[in-house]
C-alpha cells in the first residue's frame, strides 16, 4: 500500500512538474514561437501595412494544451517559454476584417483581437500582445533631424582630412624623408597602410619581443568572440525552434555555445601590458601619482574617437541602413536605447545600467577601462615590489569572493547560461549578465592576474631566467590548451540539473571559473614569453597576426552592428543546418574584417596619431616602452 502511494504521488508530481522532452508529435502541438508571413508583397501592396508582435497565451479555463506548454517551458536553460510568442503579421491582409470595425485604426487594439481569435479558431487558447506594436510600411519614412546632419558632416570631414593628408603626404612632401606636417600626416592614407601591413617591431629593448605573440592571441580570441556572436541569428529567429532546443543536449554542441569564458584572455593580456609596460617606463623616468589622471585621459582619448563614431552612427544613420519584419526588433530598439544611454558609453560606465540593447557587446571596453583605472592606481601608489605583492594578493582573494557572493545574494546562475530564451533578448535581461557577467568588479580577478603577470615576466626577464631546466614540463604546458577546451563548456554542467542546482555550488563555480581560465591563459603567454616549446609560440609569433591584430578594436566595436543588422533585413526565418552555421558565422568575421581595415586606415590610426600631437606636440619621438605600451594595450572584446 505505501508502495502504491509513494508511486502515484510521483507520477502526480511528474504530471505537474517539468517537462524535459517531447516527440515531435506533441511538441507540433504547440503553437510555434516564431512565424513571419510574407514581408515583400505586404508593404509592397497600396496602403500595405507589416508588423511584427509579441504577445502571450492565455487560457481562461483549464486546458491540456496549455499545461503542456507552461510545463515544457519551466525547462528554462534549454527550452524556449512557448508561451511567448513573435509574430509578423501582414495587417491589411490578415486582419482586414479588424481593420475595417477598428474605426480608431488602432493597430494595438486590431492585431490583439485578431491574433486572439486566430488562436483560439486553431488552439482553443487567447493571446495577448505583451510589447509595443512595431510596424513597417513602404509610407512610413523616417525623416532626417539634425543629429543626422551633424554626424554625416563629421564624417564627410574625416573623409576630407584623409584625401587631404593622402595627398599632402604623395604629393608635396618635400622629402620623402621629412616627417612633414604631424597633423597632415596624420590622415595620409598610405602613411597608416605602412603602419598597418608592418612586421612587428622589437624596439630598442629585446624584452618587448616575448610579447610578440600577443597579436595571435589577441586575433583568435577576437574571432571567436565574433563567431560566438554570429550565433545570434540561429537562436532569435530559427524556423525550427525543436532542433535548437535539441542542440542543447549534445555537449559537444556547447563548446561552441558557452564561449564566455573566452573574454577573460583580454582582461589577462590587458593586466600584463598595463604593470609590464609600467615597469620599463619606470626604469627611466620616476612614478608618482600625476600619472593616475594623465594615464586615464590618455586611455580615453586613445579609445573614445572610434568608439564614438561608431556610436554617433548607430543612433542616426543606422535606422536608414535596411528594413525588413525584424527591422525595428533587432535594430530599432538599440538606435532608441543609444539615443537615451549612448552618453553612458562615452565615460565607461554603461556596463553598470542593466535592460539597454545599446551596443551590449561594449561591457567589456567599460569593465577594462574601469579596471585599467584600478590597476594604474594600485601600480602606481604601490611603488615597492613587497607592497604591490601584498596589495595585488588581497585583491585577489577579494575578486574571488565577490562573484561568489553575488551569485549567492542575489541567487544568480553559476555563469552565464546562454538559453535560448535569454538570447532571445540579447542577453540584456539577464540578471546573471547585469549583476555578475559584465560588471568591472565581478571580473577583477583575470586583471589582477595580467597586472601579476607582467611583473613577474619583468622580474625574470631581469634576473636572466633560464628555462631549460623546465622543459621537461612541456607536456604539462601543452596541456593547456585541452584544458581550455574542457573549461569552456564546464558551465553546461548547471544546464543538465532537473532541479535547480545547489546555492553553494553556483557560488562556488562562478568564483572560481574566471579566474581558473585566466590562469590558463596566464601559463600559455609565461610558456610564449620564455620558449618553453615552439609550436604553441609558434602559431602565436606569427607574423600574420599583426595587421589584423591591430584592426581588433574597431572589429569588435563594429561586429554586432553586422549581426544585428544582417538578422534585421532577414524576411523570412533562419534554416538551422551546420552548413548555414558555418556559412555565416565566416561570412559575419570576413564582413567585420572587410570595414574593420578601411575604419582604422581613416579613423583609428589617425585619431590615436592626432592624439599623440594633442597630447605631446614638441616631443619628437617617445621612449620605445611607451610605444609598445601603445601598440600592445588595446585588446578588443
Amino acid at each position: 500500500m505505501n508502495i502504491f502511494l509513494l508511486i502515484t504521488l510521483l507520477i502526480i508530481q511528474r504530471s505537474h512538474g517539468v517537462i524535459y522532452e517531447l516527440n515531435d508529435t506533441e511538441y507540433d502541438k504547440m503553437p510555434p514561437v516564431y512565424h513571419l508571413e510574407p514581408y515583400a508583397p505586404c508593404v509592397h501592396e497600396p496602403g500595405g501595412v507589416y508588423c511584427t508582435v509579441e504577445l502571450k497565451l492565455v487560457s481562461d479555463g483549464p486546458s491540456e494544451l496549455m499545461t503542456m506548454i507552461e510545463e515544457y517551458s519551466l525547462r528554462k536553460e534549454m527550452h524556449l517559454n512557448h508561451s511567448r510568442l513573435n509574430r509578423g503579421v501582414c495587417v491589411t491582409r490578415t486582419c482586414k476584417d479588424y481593420l475595417s470595425q477598428n474605426t480608431s485604426a488602432d493597430l494595438h487594439l486590431v492585431l490583439e483581437g485578431c491574433l486572439n481569435d486566430t488562436f483560439w479558431k486553431q488552439y482553443k487558447l487567447k493571446s495577448k500582445l505583451s510589447t509595443e506594436v512595431l510596424c513597417n510600411d513602404l509610407d512610413n519614412k523616417v525623416d532626417i533631424d539634425y543629429g543626422d546632419i551633424a554626424v554625416a558632416v563629421i564624417c564627410l570631414t574625416v573623409l576630407m582630412l584623409n584625401i587631404v593628408g593622402s595627398l599632402y603626404d604623395f604629393w608635396f612632401l618635400p622629402n620623402k624623408e621629412s616627417k612633414g606636417n604631424k597633423f597632415l600626416m596624420c590622415f595620409s592614407i598610405r602613411h597608416n597602410w605602412k603602419r598597418l601591413v608592418a612586421r612587428p617591431a622589437d624596439g630598442p629593448d629585446p624584452r618587448l619581443r616575448r610579447l610578440k605573440g600577443f597579436n595571435g592571441l589577441r586575433t583568435i580570441s577576437i574571432i571567436i568572440v565574433i563567431m560566438e556572436h554570429s550565433l545570434l541569428p540561429f537562436l532569435i529567429t530559427p524556423n525550427d525552434s525543436h532542433e535548437i532546443e535539441r542542440k542543447y543536449y549534445n555537449i559537444i554542441y556547447h563548446i561552441f555555445v558557452d564561449g564566455a569564458l573566452v573574454v577573460q584572455t583580454f582582461f589577462v593580456m590587458s593586466g600584463c601590458l598595463l604593470s609590464y609596460n609600467l615597469q620599463l617606463h619606470a626604469e627611466k623616468r620616476d612614478i608618482n601619482w600625476t600619472m593616475i589622471p594623465k594615464g586615464i585621459f590618455q586611455r580615453w582619448l586613445r579609445l573614445t574617437p572610434s568608439y564614438a563614431l561608431v556610436l554617433a552612427i548607430t543612433t542616426t544613420w543606422l535606422r536608414f541602413a535596411g528594413s525588413g519584419p525584424l527591422w525595428q526588433s533587432a535594430v530599432g530598439v538599440e538606435v532608441k536605447d543609444c539615443r537615451r544611454d549612448g552618453w553612458l558609453n562615452l565615460i565607461y560606465l554603461n556596463n553598470y545600467i542593466d535592460e539597454s540593447q545599446c551596443m551590449p557587446q561594449t561591457w567589456y571596453i567599460a569593465s577594462d577601462m574601469q579596471l585599467y583605472v584600478t590597476g594604474l592606481i594600485i601600480l602606481t601608489l604601490a611603488t615597492s615590489v613587497t607592497a604591490r605583492k601584498i596589495v595585488l594578493s588581497v585583491l585577489f582573494v577579494v575578486s574571488l569572493i565577490i562573484p561568489a557572493c553575488h551569485t549567492y545574494i542575489q541567487n544568480l546562475d553559476a555563469g552565464l547560461i546562454i538559453s535560448p530564451e535569454l538570447v532571445r533578448d540579447y542577453f540584456v535581461k539577464d540578471r546573471t549578465f547585469n549583476h555578475s557577467y559584465k560588471r568591472g568588479h565581478t571580473n577583477l580577478a583575470s586583471y589582477v592576474l595580467g597586472l601579476s603577470l607582467g611583473m613577474l615576466i619583468y622580474y625574470l626577464q631581469k634576473n636572466e631566467f633560464s628555462v631549460q631546466k623546465y622543459k621537461k614540463f612541456k607536456l604539462v604546458y601543452w596541456a593547456t590548451l585541452p584544458a581550455m577546451l574542457i573549461l569552456l563548456p564546464s558551465g553546461s554542467f548547471f544546464y543538465f540539473f532537473q532541479n535547480s542546482p545547489a546555492l553553494y555550488l553556483k557560488a562556488i563555480y562562478s568564483g572560481v571559473a574566471r579566474p581558473i581560465f585566466g590562469s590558463i591563459i596566464l601559463l600559455i603567454i609565461l610558456g610564449m614569453a620564455f620558449k618553453i616549446e615552439n609550436f604553441y609560440r609558434g602559431i602565436l609569433e606569427w607574423n600574420g597576426w599583426a595587421s589584423p591584430a591591430r584592426v581588433s578594436y574597431a572589429a569588435y566595436i563594429l561586429h554586432v552592428l553586422f549581426v544585428r543588422s544582417l538578422t534585421g533585413t532577414r524576411t523570412t526565418l533562419i534554416h538551422v543546418s551546420l552548413a548555414h552555421v558555418i556559412l555565416f558565422t565566416l561570412g559575419t568575421v570576413i564582413i567585420t574584417y572587410l570595414v574593420a581595415y578601411p575604419y582604422w586606415l581613416l579613423v583609428e590610426a589617425p585619431t590615436v596619431a592626432l592624439s599623440k600631437v594633442i597630447i605631446s606636440p614638441r616631443a619628437k619621438e617617445k621612449s620605445k616602452a611607451e610605444s609598445g605600451l601603445r601598440k600592445n594595450e588595446r585588446i578588443p572584446a
